[in-house]
């Protein structure tokens, strides 16, 4: 479910998705960032990458929405060095809620009372991406709503934000020339996902497949990660693009 009000009715998660397999170039990549900020009501939308380009003196790869205030600010303050959010966000596997932070640290908290100063807004969540070659990235965004609209907003953040993160890093590796190695979908995953194009239930393809309706609804989701996508639809789309499903087993 998109969070109402927040996106239109005629944007919606794939389609957002679908953008980012199309950016060609960094400026592209910030503009598309700047339109997320605009459609989830957000304050703004930072990447931080790295081993994602093959010139050493270009890492970490960054694209944001950040003010040149503040990131000349946060450059002249060194805040790099104390930054939680970079610090323990690129650590974890999951995303993490700022007011989990510690601040007991004056510098801590400094750091974030400045962020509003400059116009962040008060709530932020860190996405980690972990890539299969040591390629690595935080997606960060931050929101300026009360405190009760943010305990709202947060988990469909976080839900969508899991799936662009992971879109934003595949398209930086590409921009960068990177190859994103393709998953190989099992022959079950395959099975499913043509006969979830058809138009079947799970329940359907279940008795057409003669499995029960929990392991294709298993066999779904394992090829959902597989592919990156956000639905079966979602699914079924870019398995027939990259022709997976005629792969052989």
């Amino acid at each position: 479910m998109i969070l109402q009000g927040l996106l239109s009715d005629n944007v919606q998660l794939t389609e957002l998705l679908s953008r980012l397999e199309s950016i060609a170039d960094g400026a592209e990549l910030v503009a598309f960032m700047e339109f997320l900020v605009d459609a989830y009501d957000l304050k703004t939308c930072a990447y931080l990458g790295f081993d994602v380009t093959a010139r050493p003196e270009q890492e970490p790869y960054l694209a944001v929405t950040y003010t040149q205030e503040w990131i000349e600010h946060y450059k002249a303050q060194q805040y790099v060095n104390i930054d939680p959010a970079v610090h323990i966000g690129m650590r974890r596997i999951l995303p993490t809620d700022w007011e989990n932070f510690d601040l007991r640290s004056d510098d801590v908290r400094r750091l974030f009372g400045d962020a509003i100063e400059f116009g962040l807004g008060r709530h932020g969540i860190s996405l980690p991406v972990h890539g299969q070659h040591c390629d690595k990235a935080l997606v960060s965004i931050t929101c300026d709503a009360g405190i009760l609209e943010w305990r709202h907003r947060r988990l469909q953040y976080m839900r969508d934000f899991q799936m662009l993160a992971l879109y934003i890093h595949q398209a930086v590796l590409r921009l960068e020339g990177r190859v994103v190695e393709q998953m190989r979908l099992s022959p079950r995953e395959r099975e499913c996902l043509q006969w979830a194009g058809e138009g079947k239930t799970a329940w359907e393809t279940a008795v057409i497949l003669g499995l029960s309706e929990r392991t294709v609804r298993c066999y779904l989701e394992g090829a959902r990660y597989k592919l990156g996508a956000a639905n079966n639809a979602h699914a079924v789309n870019k398995a027939g693009k990259t022709s997976l499903l005629s792969q052989l087993p």
